[in-house]
């Protein structure tokens, strides 16, 4: 098997049509084999499949509502690809993201490509040149920036070289499972390639961003937690003052966080002028 798709699904039985679909051209345009394994975390409503399809679909159901994080894992127990394809239910991948992923990730272990990011002002490229992209490769950034990537949606990653640590450590609270598994990648000092392809869309669901500071908040500072326990390469300390530095300017301005961490607003106008083509 070459590709394992794992699609939490949440009251999300109108999104599963249009998912198949999308992953049927994959299947057509890639000729790789491909499997769909949809774990449903609401077990009050039953996951509904439409119309045959080439590749195989499995369906797993939680017992009860375990949050993202479990859901992803409990998918990842019963995926046999080389490669994972983490989607939630209302991502969108172009027709070409399977063939053009796996072409591009070579003997890396995560691949992350680019795409479009849709807000309530509109669209945009996730990453706006090939310089702010390339700067993933370098790693850094993830500590002393933020999470730079938008969703496991626009990454492969291979299934090999997802840590234990974090199939053995889930998050209660629910957002930063994501960075979580980044992070530890980088302590196991894994390869990260990109492709310059826009092969993803960030849907915009309407969520209120600035409402979900303190969860967001709350999800990173456990993560932080979790790493101090297994880190030795990632500098847990720094990290966690980037998040505190950033949640910090988010609830009382840009001015006082900044004068306090001097060398993070100097790196990440650093970032912003040189990577980022501000």
């Amino acid at each position: 098997m070459d590709v394992s798709v794992i699609i939490p699904i949440y009251k999300g039985n109108g999104y599963i049509e249009s998912l198949l679909n999308k992953i049927e051209k994959n299947y057509q345009e890639s000729q790789k084999e491909i499997e769909v394994i949809f774990v449903n975390d609401y077990p009050d409503e039953e996951i509904i499949l439409g119309s045959q399809h080439d590749f195989p679909i499995r369906i797993i159901n939680n017992e009860m509502n375990q949050g993202i994080h479990q859901t992803r894992i409990n998918g990842l127990k019963k995926a046999l690809g080389k490669y994972i394809l983490f989607l939630d239910q209302d991502d969108e991948i172009s027709d070409f993201f399977i063939k053009s992923q796996l072409e591009h990730i070579g003997d890396a272990d995560l691949c992350i490509a680019n795409g479009i990011m849709e807000s309530e002002n509109g669209k945009c490229l996730i990453y706006k040149n090939r310089c702010s992209q390339n700067y993933l490769k370098k790693q850094i950034g993830f500590i002393k920036v933020r999470d730079l990537i938008v969703s496991p949606g626009h990454c492969l990653i291979k299934r090999t070289s997802i840590p234990e640590y974090w199939t053995k450590h889930v998050m209660s609270v629910n957002s930063a499972d994501d960075y979580f598994l980044w992070l530890l990648m980088i302590e196991n000092k894994c390869q990260f390639n990109v492709n310059y392809d826009v092969l993803y869309t960030h849907k915009y669901t309407g969520e209120n961003v600035s409402g979900s500071i303190d969860q967001v908040h709350k999800s990173n500072m456990e993560m932080v937690d979790l790493l101090k326990e297994y880190c030795h390469n990632v500098n847990v300390d720094l990290l966690k003052r980037t998040i505190t530095y950033k949640y910090d300017m988010k609830k009382q301005g840009k001015l006082v966080p900044s004068i306090k961490n001097i060398d993070l607003f100097l790196y990440n106008t650093i970032y912003q002028l040189l990577w980022k083509g501000m």
